[in-house]
């Protein structure tokens, strides 16, 4: 007899937690009264939902000024505008110069990566070094490629051009 009461309480018990959790989970006001729903999206999710927002910067599949800074930004490295280094290549396109710590980025943008492969040809190999290979004493400048950009890292700081050739041979921003 003490099974069967067991039994019975246990459904009870059942019956009482399915009433209660599904009593938590209804909003109080309904559909027909006019009331809005809450919006449970933070404030910066919410915005960028909305449809008619354009992004802030567009993503074309090839580098553009403010993704080559958006990128740079988001590995932690804060980059600052600043004038070219003096005697810098003549590759083509006007370049873009950050401040970053110690060090000068300086980004050319080109059309297309022929156009950066043919440029990438006129380095100096004596003054410009390929992020994959190790600095040495002669304080060359890292060369950093991907797709429509290279870059030339100024600096001494192994850590930071590690950082920065992560950033940029990490892909252009999809579309």
């Amino acid at each position: 007899m003490s099974r069967a009461r067991g039994g019975a309480s246990a459904a009870v018990l059942v019956v009482s937690l399915t009433v209660l959790v599904g009593a938590c989970g209804r909003d109080s006001s309904t559909p027909g009264t006019g009331a809005k729903a809450p919006n449970l999206l933070p404030q910066s999710a919410a915005s960028t939902a909305d449809p008619a927002r354009k992004p802030a910067c567009a993503r074309t599949g090839h580098w553009i000024p403010c993704q080559v800074r958006d990128r740079i930004d988001r590995a932690g490295l804060t980059p600052h505008d600043t004038t070219s280094p003096a005697d810098l290549p003549a590759l083509g396109p006007a370049p873009a110069a950050y401040r970053i710590g110690k060090a000068v980025l300086v980004v050319y943008l080109f059309a297309d990566s022929s156009a950066r492969t043919r440029a990438s040809r006129q380095l100096d190999t004596t003054k410009y070094v390929a992020d994959t290979h190790a600095l040495t004493v002669l304080s060359e400048a890292t060369v950093v490629q991907n797709d429509n950009l290279l870059a030339l890292l100024f600096g001494k700081n192994e850590h930071q051009r590690e950082r920065v050739s992560d950033a940029l041979t990490a892909g252009p921003p999809q579309p």
